[in-house]
């Protein structure tokens, strides 16, 4: 058996074990650095960084959030957002609680958009903003099974008023009730790590939809 054989045959069941192995083995080493907006409120941005430990703790909070909410494994949640350090929180969040990111290209319009949710059957939508979540509102009647939109912008996800109760909620939000999950349930996320099996659904990518609709 050649060397890349054997990593082959010995791989990580999932990325969500491969994300915790790492946490492991390099807590404090520093996993993200993403802008930030300047203390003074002008000239460049400043940057802050995560540790491997601080990352698996927000990702342990946003998965025991889904699970809080009732995502069940393989159940895809969406994420339409640009490319910001909440987008992979999120994703390795929904990895962790077992369930499927389905990918929504933020530039997507309010038709796309809708037919990917439907398509995917995504009862989850992590939404980067107000404009993301507009585009949800405007077409809810044809998204039944789309339980909750998880805003990443937390201003946004307050002005949000008038919707169902629990319908929309803020990304602090869901990682405040993981958080509360957590502590009853200590061991909920890696026991669904830990049930993750190489050929379990992980993600879906829509392609662009330019010679038809979209296809996962």
């Amino acid at each position: 058996m050649t060397e890349t054989q054997a990593l082959i045959e010995n791989r990580p069941p999932s990325v969500a074990n491969l994300f915790l192995e790492r946490v492991e083995a390099t807590p404090d080493a520093e996993a993200y650095r993403y802008p930030v907006p300047s203390a003074s409120g002008e000239g460049p941005d400043d940057w802050a960084s995560l540790s491997w430990q601080q990352a698996s703790e927000r990702v342990f909070a946003i998965a025991a959030g889904l699970l809080d909410l009732g995502v069940r494994p393989e159940e895809r949640c969406a994420l339409a957002s640009s490319t910001r350090v909440e987008w992979i929180l999120a994703d390795l969040g929904v990895l962790c609680a077992g369930a499927a990111t389905t990918t929504v290209y933020p530039s997507t319009n309010t038709e796309e958009t809708a037919f990917i949710l439907s398509d995917s059957d995504s009862k989850v939508l992590i939404a980067e903003d107000a404009a993301q979540l507009a585009k949800v509102r405007e077409c809810r009647a044809q998204l039944p099974d789309l339980a909750h939109v998880v805003v990443i912008e937390e201003a946004d996800a307050v002005a949000a008023e008038g919707d169902p109760e629990g319908w929309v909620l803020s990304l602090a939000e869901l990682e405040r009730r993981g958080g509360a999950y957590l502590e009853k349930n200590p061991d909920a996320v890696r026991d669904r790590v830990a049930a993750l099996e190489r050929d379990q659904l992980a993600t879906l990518i829509y392609t662009s939809g330019t010679t038809g609709r979209p296809k996962g």
